[in-house]
């Protein structure tokens, strides 16, 4: 086991000096394999090359694409007003109208950081027009994004099913409850922030009609989810093809219905997304064969037999799984800790009777808690750039949205009905 800790602190020396991290894990695993084994070098370009040649991973860059279209085209804003005219009246009003929001735009984006970025464009800059401290309208706005990666689509889910081989339209199943838990987590504690701070809500409640015809304005927008998910779930196409139908359907939204973009737009959008996915790909490839790497010295088969000394009792081990992905999700990214932690740690759920889909959505909760913790926290320096505020003053108001995921966390580890009730098991 030498080898295996030698790996580990090469990759986490690499990540604490602001090594990017697919660099860190190829350069970590190629000096692991030339220091301790026989295994020869090139096996890293032959699994980083397989690991990305998947026809599932394909929907990536498709729902970064529809998530960048959607919030320049008009269809995240108009989502946005929904969610005002339905909860914006009340305590902390505009508070909860980021939790729905981030729920809406979850159901088309797939990505946490991508529901910051646009939902965040749009509410930050309003919350603090309406006496709400930026800090806390940018910490609000990290915690409630972790929900578009959980609210299917989602990338995340993607990943997993491919690196697990499990059904990647079960896991988007799988995670429409959990997401809508966490929405109204963020939205009681916001709600009770706001009830001791004595904010109110944005404005007079609205009327039936006048909410009526906001939801009429914003129907190319609230159908988006109904186009990508319905076709999937009616099997008229798989979770890849509907991430392209779902770029198609917003491109022509945003182009000839809503007119708020032009080609020009189009194109830096394709632009951005091929940066994006170019970046992610790397990072996928180098995580497969890092992940290669720890099969051929099995470490799932040696750490499942570790874990089976710690303990026998599932709710213990459960709780010991939950513990390591919370430590791990503020130091590495969600997607190389999926790649690397899903086929190790999959033998031992098996051995606990755990089903993999309920294992999926409380993993990648975990990880998406990550998001909105230091060091890594990739949603706090997203939200941090788009309200134009220091990190340090985002902390102090994090506590209250952290305790409502975890406690959320718990309720979808220990109740796996939570997960999948919707899928009959």
């Amino acid at each position: 086991m030498d080898d295996i800790l030698f790996l580990f602190i090469v990759v986490f020396a690499l990540i604490s000096l602001s090594v990017p991290v697919g660099f860190a894990i190829g350069g970590a695993t190629i000096v692991t394999m030339l220091l301790f084994s026989d295994i020869p070098t090139f096996m890293i370009g032959q699994y980083a090359v397989s690991g990305i040649d998947s026809f599932s991973l394909m929907a990536i860059p498709f729902f970064i694409l529809a998530g960048i279209v959607m919030s320049v085209g008009g269809l995240a804003r108009r989502l946005v007003d929904v969610a005002a005219s339905v909860v914006g009246y009340a305590t902390g009003g505009l508070g909860a109208v980021v939790g729905v929001a981030c729920m809406f735009f979850g159901a088309i984006s797939g990505s946490a950081m991508a529901t910051v970025s646009s939902i965040g464009s749009i509410m930050i800059p309003e919350m603090a027009s309406k006496g709400y401290e930026r800090g806390y309208a940018a910490a609000i706005t990290a915690s409630a994004g972790t929900i578009g990666a959980i609210i299917p689509p989602s990338i995340p889910f993607v990943i997993f099913g491919v690196v697990t081989q499990t059904s990647i339209g079960d896991l988007f199943l799988a995670g429409v409850l959990p997401g809508i838990l966490m929405g109204v987590g963020i939205i009681i504690a916001n709600y009770v922030i706001c009830k001791r701070k004595g904010i109110q809500g944005s404005a007079e409640r609205k009327t039936a009609r006048q909410n009526l015809r906001t939801i009429w304005d914003a129907k190319w927008a609230l159908l988006t989810p109904v186009v990508i998910l319905g076709g999937i779930y009616s099997g008229i196409f798989s979770p890849t093809e509907s991430a392209v139908i779902g770029v198609v359907y917003a491109a022509v939204v945003s182009l000839f219905v809503y007119r708020e973009i032009g080609f020009k737009d189009l194109f830096r959008a394709i632009t951005d997304t091929a940066s994006i996915n170019g970046i992610t790909c790397f990072l996928l490839g180098l995580s497969t064969s890092f992940a290669a790497y720890l099969s051929m010295e099995q470490v799932p088969g040696k750490l499942m037999d570790f874990v089976l000394s710690l303990t026998d009792n599932k709710i213990i081990f459960l709780l010991i799984i939950n513990v390591l992905l919370l430590v791990l999700g503020c130091i590495i990214d969600n997607i190389p800790a999926a790649i690397i932690l899903s086929p190790i740690l999959m033998p031992a759920m098996l051995q606990f009777g755990v089903d993999p889909i309920h294992f999926g959505v409380f993993m990648t909760i975990n990880l998406m808690i990550g998001l909105i913790t230091p060091p890594y926290g990739c949603n706090l320096f997203v939200a941090s750039a788009v309200a134009h505020v220091k990190m340090e003053k985002m902390l102090k108001y994090l506590l209250p949205f952290f305790i409502a995921l975890i406690a959320i966390l718990l309720i979808v580890t220990y109740i796996p009905a939570v997960s999948l009730v919707l899928l009959n098991k």
